[in-house]
């Protein structure tokens, strides 16, 4: 289903108007002190994620971890490792009482999150804001196949843990920073149809559950024409999902789509 911004704001006030009886104007939406969020932000990145300040404002609690491509870490573990510390904070969202627990990235983050509900399936809700890191893109455009190469032979001969293998990571907007990690590193994040492959990742997604997808005109996936094809539409149906596509700029996705994103957020609350 493709909902423009326009429209799919004007469908959210209609839907909360109804869900709360009052103008959205009069009055803010408010979310439940029982819905958290796990906001994870984007390559290179850093804490709050996406939306955090709208989310907690209107109620939810926030959760926005500092992940392992962060510029604070710059990829000290593995991508399983890191999914790994995502499912530790739902356990823990759930202990502490969360009914509604809600999965949220921009970027690397949204792949990850993608990956994260096709490994663990334990979220109630996914949200994406303007996904990214598209390594089988990177394969094919040339970027990557002679770090792979590289990165292979040393898991090969025994030194894929080693963290001494350097190598160029690509981010939005032509960007690209040299790392040092290990090679078992960077083929768990960068390996064609590995873990960070988002089409596939959505794929084995089995369980339907609420999509809140947020993409850009300005990002490859909607340039290549692949629209929702490319993961939203591999994702199991689900009566609340939501797809819409946006013409802000990568970074600026999330705030331009904060109002019905929040909304979204609204008819998740349990009862």
């Amino acid at each position: 289903m493709r909902i423009h911004l326009l429209v799919l704001l004007m469908a959210w006030q209609s839907l909360c108007l109804s869900a709360f009886g009052q103008d959205l104007e009069k009055a803010p939406i408010k979310l439940s002190a029982n819905t958290a969020v796990i906001a994870l932000h984007g390559k290179w990145g850093k804490p709050p994620g996406p939306l955090a300040a709208s989310f907690e404002a209107a109620g939810a609690r926030v959760v926005s971890p500092v992940m392992t491509w962060s510029r604070d870490r710059l990829y000290d573990v593995d991508y399983p490792s890191a999914l790994q510390e995502v499912h530790a904070l739902v356990i823990e969202l759930r202990a502490e009482g969360a009914q509604t627990v809600v999965l949220a990235g921009h970027s690397l983050g949204a792949n990850a999150a993608i990956a994260y509900l096709a490994r663990y399936g334990d979220v109630d809700a996914l949200m994406i804001f303007a996904p990214g890191h598209v390594p089988e893109v990177q394969y094919r455009a040339g970027q990557t196949q002679a770090f792979l190469k590289a990165a292979r032979e040393r898991r090969e001969s025994g030194l894929g843990e080693s963290r001494d293998f350097e190598f160029t990571d690509f981010n939005s907007g032509d960007r690209r920073r040299q790392i040092l990690s290990s090679a078992a590193v960077y083929l768990s994040f960068y390996e064609p149809q590995g873990l960070a492959n988002m089409s596939e990742s959505a794929a084995l997604v089995r369980a339907p559950i609420p999509v809140f997808y947020a993409g850009t005109s300005q990002d490859p996936i909607l340039r290549w024409g692949q629209g929702s094809r490319y993961i939203y539409d591999r994702l199991p149906t689900h009566r609340k999902s939501v797809y819409l596509e946006s013409s802000a700029a990568h970074m600026d996705v999330p705030q331009a789509i904060a109002a019905p994103a929040t909304a979204f957020l609204a008819t998740l609350a349990k009862p």
